[in-house]
């Protein structure tokens, strides 16, 4: 980063420490708030509170300032060992500043409430009370001051680049944030503020960036209780299945944009299954998600033959598809009777009444709830929990053997462990509504599994390989031998099938609304989303699981903020786009974030670059 850049970003960050609030007290349901400020308290909602001890404020405030000067000189050292060291103090300092400021700042506010409710007060009178943007603002110009820290040592543009997968989402992320967040600066009044006349500037900004600030907070607040944590797996869910099956497509140099589609003949083979087909849970439950994954892949199927056999472009056909299987589901559900060349025709599909909608799935064939399978009864299990235990373990202790042979291991491990668990004893546990609510089931396992099959069928198989080869090169891949028309029609029938999976949870698991039925409404957005997924997480196993389940936290909290504060979950759409279109820039870093051969250059010139240094201390020290 050049010096100057560099200043002009502490007068930035000094900027937002001045007129920011660094903590709020009490907020109301409404978001209005009393707000802290090394300047002075902001209070344009006029709430009153109970003597605080916040002194430290103030102090704090020139601590930073001091950190931001020394951090401005520290660049302009010549030596960049020195500058570094100087930087890391500089960043450590400031993460324990911002740790010493938030325990301040919560012993105050429990002090205040334990004090008033000694003294009568029927409840807490300091609510929703949190540390605001001046306080994090700290915290992220720390972690800033250790990155830039390890970037004034050798190989430092070689250490970015080697996370590039990381940092480009992770830059568009926060660049789709900054934008985000001036659109509910712009479009929403501030928090408190009844009107734009005879209202202070200091006033007016502190009450734009706390709206922004809370609505962040609220945003990404499921990850604070259980009950969030779990509503935001169960979004999360559907999401990985299709950022499985765009990541596969893209890796085979395919893009299945057919989701929806597969998704939906997917959850229509799921229904013909689960309601139709008779037996007992341990035969029905698995032909119905093997039936998902048939309608899926049947579907994307049809787009890579067409590829395979005509050339022709798979996203116009898995687009055009997806309109067929809209017409399919209406015309099995919408109604019942149909006349063709002057003849009745009913069909059993269609339960009745004046909804779009199946009969429902029998017991048999739907998945449990997740909470059910911890807590069955009001009693911890221990048997999900050893299982997951015991495979993980057996993997990991296995790593000497070859994988096929873990896998089987880890498999077995599960079982063993699932059966085993089953058998020891648990504890009464009280389960709140609010969790018994959450439509987490069964098919978050199953999407795992996807995520470990995407894993292993990818990268560690030689079919996997001819696909990521056909991918990148597929002229060189023929001539290798690779059969392209058949690696492209596996390719989409394998991304179809992930993507059908979808409907274990919509259909099977009971995901839309609790009830176990295919449903005119079904929500095949989530196929789309998937591309957002792929992208985001880089087509890697840990990426769109992460991906998948940042999205499925701001999905989860934009509820809670259209209720509170009355903000369109459209929101969480604009978030989206604004990261695939900065993902797609690669999210304005510079060339060798994005062409691997440029990376590759990069990662040289400062491998060399450390040896030559290398070599010039071991002469220092040997002259």
């Amino acid at each position: 980063m050049s010096r100057y850049w560099f200043l002009g970003v502490n007068l930035l960050v000094l900027l937002l420490m001045l007129v920011s609030p660094w903590g709020v007290p009490m907020r109301e349901f409404d978001g209005s708030s009393y707000m802290l400020n090394p300047l002075g308290a902001i209070n344009p909602a006029g709430l009153k509170l109970p003597p605080l001890n916040l002194d430290w404020l103030t102090p704090a405030f020139g601590l930073w300032v001091l950190i931001l000067i020394v951090a401005s000189g520290a660049l302009f050292l010549p030596d960049e060992r020195n500058r570094a060291r100087v930087l890391y103090i500089l960043g450590g300092v400031g993460l324990a500043l911002f740790a010493l400021e938030a325990i301040l700042f919560y012993q105050a506010m429990d002090a205040a409430n334990q004090a008033a409710v000694a003294a009568g007060a029927r409840r807490p009178p300091l609510r929703r009370f949190s540390l605001s943007l001046g306080a994090y603002v700290g915290l992220f110009y720390a972690l800033g001051l250790l990155l830039l820290a390890r970037l004034q040592l050798a190989g430092g543009r070689a250490f970015l680049v080697r996370y590039r997968g990381l940092i480009v989402p992770m830059v568009a992320l926060i660049l789709a944030i900054v934008i985000g967040a001036l659109v509910v600066a712009v479009l929403r009044p501030g928090l408190g503020l009844t009107g734009g006349q005879g209202v202070a500037l200091r006033e007016f900004l502190a009450a734009k960036l706390d709206l922004v600030t809370y609505t962040y907070q609220i945003l990404f607040s499921p990850v604070l209780s259980l009950t969030g944590i779990f509503s935001s797996l169960s979004f999360a869910t559907p999401l990985i299945f299709a950022g499985v099956a765009v990541a596969f497509g893209f890796k085979a140099g395919l893009f299945n944009i057919g989701g929806p589609g597969q998704i939906t003949l997917g959850a229509v083979a799921a229904m013909l299954v689960g309601v139709y087909v008779p037996g007992p849970a341990w035969v029905v439950l698995p032909l119905a998600i093997i039936a998902t994954m048939a309608g899926g892949a049947l579907w994307a199927g049809i787009a890579g033959w067409l590829k395979a056999r005509f050339g022709a472009n798979e996203v116009i056909n898995t687009i055009m598809l997806n309109y067929i299987a809209a017409s399919v589901l209406l015309f099995l559900i919408a109604s019942n009777t149909y006349k063709f060349f002057g003849r009745t025709v009913t069909l059993p599909f269609k339960a009745p009444g004046f909804e779009g909608r199946s009969a429902e799935i029998q017991p048999g064939a739907r998945l449990p709830q997740i909470i059910d399978l911890l807590v069955p009864g009001g009693h911890f299990s221990w048997a999900l929990p050893l299982a997951v235990l015991a495979g993980i373990g057996v993997y990991v202790g296995l790593r000497r053997l070859e994988l096929g042979r873990r896998l089987l291991g880890a498999t077995g491990a599960v079982i063993v462990g699932y059966l085993l668990g089953a058998l020891i004893p648990g504890f009464a546990v009280k389960v709140s509504s609010d969790l018994n609510s959450i439509l987490l089931n069964g098919s978050f396992l199953l999407a795992v599994v996807a995520l470990l099959f995407y894993n292993f069928f990818l990268f560690r198989t030689s079919s996997g390989y001819e696909l990521r080869a056909t991918g990148l090169a597929p002229k060189a891949a023929e001539y290798a031998g690779v059969n392209l028309n058949r690696k492209i029609i596996l390719a989409m029938l394998i991304s179809g099938a992930l993507a059908g999976l979808v409907a274990t949870h919509y259909v099977l698991g009971g995901g839309v609304d609790g009830t176990y039925r295919l449903k005119q409404s079904l929500p095949t957005d989530a196929g789309f989303f998937g591309i957002a997924i792929a992208l985001m997480g880089q087509s890697t196993p840990l990426g769109i699981f992460l991906a998948s389940a940042l999205f499925g936290v701001l999905l989860s909290g934009a509820t809670t903020l259209n209720v509170q504060l009355g903000i369109s979950r459209d929101l969480v759409t604009v978030l989206q786009a604004l990261i695939i279109m900065f993902i797609a820039v690669g999210g304005l870093l510079p060339r060798y974030f994005t062409d691997p051969l440029r990376a590759a250059q990069i990662e040289t010139e400062d491998r060399a670059r450390q040896d030559e240094g290398a070599a010039k201390a071991a002469k220092v020290v040997g002259d």
